[in-house]
């Protein structure tokens, strides 16, 4: 019989937010999958848990979620854990879930902090919204994800460390126009703030500690004038083509096609 897969969340940054429940699973299972053993030894040793420790991280993805894999078939549990947060959002994990699941593991989450869900109910936003993570380092994929998102009508959230900050802001403005933001910086930590700016005024220097930045939607356009310049204003401010021809069709009570 297979062992049980736990994908457990840990602290954002103050470590009182560890749950009983996940103290207790870290606990009972044989092998702890963590991104810097050394990190993540610093909470263990808190809790008392003193269980073998495999670094799971970026770099060895692929080969240590088929190890993990085996040990599982074996019949050992084991726990993943991220430096901060919940595994598998914007940290590894992903992998191993999915080829834990083609082989029939039992997968079980133990939930808690995550960054995104706290710095949204910080803001106060009202309704849905998108979330990002990190942005991909390579240009042209950067470039090709703020695209598809320019339209939203969503809030979206980014997560920013502080030496990518005044380039990831940049590159924000550049994509998407000046918008509202809210930074909201060292989650959980003596130093939490939430400040609001836009993405042309905000300041990036001295920026230390952990971001997440909610950048607010585009204003929607006015439809106004004729068919075609209603269509036109829609589309330069990201709206997909087939979203826009029906705003418009409904607006004007005219035919989509």
């Amino acid at each position: 019989m297979s062992g049980i897969l736990y994908l457990v969340a840990t602290p954002i940054g103050n470590l009182g937010d560890m749950t009983y429940r996940a103290a207790e699973v870290l606990n009972a299972v044989d092998k702890i999958a963590c991104e810097d053993t050394r990190h993540s030894r610093i909470l263990l040793e808190k809790l008392g848990v003193k269980c073998p420790l495999v670094s799971y991280h970026k770099h060895n993805e692929q080969s240590c979620a088929a190890a993990l894999v085996d040990n599982l078939l074996s019949g050992e549990s084991i726990a993943v854990i991220s430096d901060a947060g919940t595994p598998c959002i914007s940290d590894p994990g992903a992998r191993l879930v999915c080829l834990a699941r083609e082989n029939g593991i039992d997968i079980r989450i133990i939930p808690g902090a995550n960054a995104a869900v706290s710095a949204v109910a910080l803001c106060g936003i009202d309704g849905g919204f998108t979330f990002v993570g990190f942005l991909p380092p390579k240009k042209k994929e950067r470039e090709s994800l703020l695209a598809s998102i320019k339209g939203s009508p969503f809030h979206t959230v980014f997560y920013v460390s502080p030496h990518d900050i005044a380039r990831d802001v940049a590159d924000l403005y550049a994509a998407l126009g000046d918008r509202p933001i809210y930074v909201v910086r060292e989650l959980t930590k003596i130093y939490e703030s939430v400040t609001q700016s836009t993405l042309a005024a905000f300041d990036c220097d001295g920026a230390r500690g952990e971001y997440v930045l909610v950048v607010a939607p585009s204003a929607a356009p006015v439809l106004e004038g004729t068919p075609e310049t209603a269509l036109r204003a829609l589309l330069d401010a990201g709206a997909a083509p087939k979203d826009a021809i029906k705003a418009v069709a409904k607006e004007f009570g005219l035919e989509k096609n």
